[in-house]
């Protein structure tokens, strides 16, 4: 134990940017396999959109924030539209917000502490899975916290990045205004608020420069409304899921007090997370009511770690973990602060193993999707440079081969992907008809279909608009899942058109049959 303590104390920083080096590489070796055709799709399509000069929120269905696609955008213009960058950046991201959390734990602790951090985190998840916004954010919140940990904290940057958190996921701006109201009571109850009022304007100013920039560039681009009505999203989506903000909020605290602990064996990187916000909760009351002696910047990043956790509409790991795993920091000077050695090496035990079978048994990042590696195919091997750097399953690889070779020898203005994977609106340059680039054919679904397609056509359903094309031949519609047919609206494919079945029954993905829809004006040498 000396020994590894030596090491950790003499090479630290080799060591840890050895441990970021080999996490890294790994990371980038399973991304080749991934397909989620859904997700990477719409980060990709937002990104490409952006690139090509649509408008933000009006033409562009960007859900969580305009910095995520802008960054997206910057590296796709820099790397030729690979959407491998997209994986790429968001594992720079990702690594650099775990580097934060350890440098941070170093700061407040010491580098014993800060190795076993990095340890733990990356064991639990060791892969960012998707190029999603929640990896954005995580890297500003994580140097936000940071910055706490500084002697002197410069709080005009920490506003600044606060604000940076709320324009790449938008929707966490509720648990910044709720972290922001709970600190100020806290400090105005105990008579402190005079002593940190100077911070708290700077914070705020901080906060108002990047915020109050795009806002002018909302009213500019008079896309403020179309903006405030993406911003309403969670709002519509608990209304056609007839639930509650209380009854989300019930669920989660019932999943990771209970449910998470039985799924061990299924879900062990849910034994942290449960860990993590347990006692970050006992910290914070115990702090509240005077128990305990603890640092105010420890104080809130267990208020932060909570609030942005408990605002998460579903219980999935990279939604959660880009926000619970701040909440190490309270827990790791908890365990430090007890005086037995012995029940701290206890402690550190306990986290340790669980992260340790999390990994060796969840190698590929805890995704299912990662352990699909068999029967993969090249997509560099079929002229899909887009998609370079990719081995995804053959029946995939083909869709897209016939798709884009049709829509370099069919001359038409418009594709309109009405399928739930939004990389096949990416295929070609063409313009799209409606707001969103997937569709899934649900009740639900089909009603935020029709409400986000109002912001692209308010005076005109989607659907008549897509006949229109089709009876002018403009068009090439890509069609499964029954999505052929909306709230009595039905698209009418007449015999001007031939169509092309795709057979994707060999990977996990329903349906199984892609058709697709083109002029017999662009003949059949697909």
């Amino acid at each position: 134990m000396n020994f590894f303590r030596l090491i950790i104390l003499k090479r630290f920083n080799t060591l840890l940017l050895s441990l970021i080096l080999i996490f890294s590489l790994y990371s980038l070796y399973i991304f080749q396999f991934q397909y989620d055709g859904h997700h990477i799709g719409l980060m990709y399509s937002n990104a490409l959109d952006l690139k090509n000069g649509k408008t933000p929120f009006k033409e562009i269905f960007i859900q969580y924030g305009i910095l995520t696609t802008l960054i997206h955008s910057i590296i796709l213009d820099l790397f030729s539209n690979k959407i491998f960058m997209l994986n790429f950046i968001t594992l720079i991201f990702y690594q650099f917000s775990i580097l934060l959390i350890t440098l941070s734990i170093k700061n407040l602790i010491n580098k014993e502490f800060a190795i076993i951090s990095y340890l733990i985190l990356i064991m639990n998840h060791p892969i960012p899975w998707l190029p999603w916004s929640n990896y954005i954010a995580f890297f500003f919140i994580t140097f936000c916290i940071f910055l706490l940990t500084q002697k002197k904290t410069n709080y005009i940057f920490l506003g600044f990045f606060l604000s940076l958190v709320f324009l790449s996921r938008q929707d966490y701006l509720i648990s910044i205004i709720i972290s922001s109201l709970v600190i100020f009571l806290f400090l105005l109850f105990n008579k402190k608020i005079l002593n940190c009022k100077n911070n708290i304007v700077s914070s705020i100013v901080g906060f108002c420069i990047p915020t109050l920039i795009f806002i002018i560039y909302l009213l500019g681009n008079d896309i403020i409304y179309e903006w405030l009505t993406l911003l309403s999203l969670p709002k519509f989506y608990i209304d056609i899921y007839n639930t509650t903000i209380l009854e989300l909020i019930y669920n989660f605290i019932i999943f990771f007090i209970s449910e998470s602990f039985f799924n061990f064996i299924l879900t062990p990187q849910y034994f942290l997370i449960s860990i993590i916000l347990i006692l970050n909760t006992i910290l914070i009351f115990l702090k509240i009511f005077k128990k305990i002696k603890m640092e105010n910047n420890i104080f809130f990043t267990s208020i932060i770690c909570l609030c942005l956790s408990s605002m998460t509409l579903k219980i999935e790991l990279f939604r959660i973990y880009t926000s619970v795993s701040i909440g190490i920091i309270p827990l790791l000077w908890f365990i430090n602060s007890i005086d037995s050695s012995s029940l701290k090496k206890k402690f550190i035990i306990i986290l340790i193993l669980p992260s340790l079978f999390s990994f060796v048994f969840y190698p590929m990042g805890n995704n299912p999707a990662f352990s699909k590696t068999n029967f993969q195919v090249d997509a560099i091997d079929h002229n899909l440079h887009e998609f370079n750097h990719h081995k995804w399953p053959l029946q995939k690889i083909n869709s897209l081969v016939k798709l884009s070779k049709l829509t370099k020898i069919c001359k038409v203005d418009y594709l309109e992907n009405l399928t739930f994977d939004a990389i096949y609106s990416t295929v070609g340059n063409f313009d799209r008809i409606r707001f969103l680039p997937y569709v899934k054919s649900s009740m639900k679904d089909s009603k935020l279909s029709f409400f986000l397609d109002k912001i692209k056509n308010p005076d005109e359903n989607f659907v008549s608009l897509i006949n229109r094309k089709i009876l002018k031949e403009n068009i090439i519609l890509l069609i499964n899942e029954g999505n052929y047919s909306f709230d009595n609206h039905k698209i009418i494919i007449n015999s001007n058109y031939n169509m092309l079945e795709v057979n994707l029954n060999t990977i996990d993905e329903k349906p199984d049959l892609l058709r697709i829809y083109f002029p017999k004006k662009c003949g059949n040498k697909i």
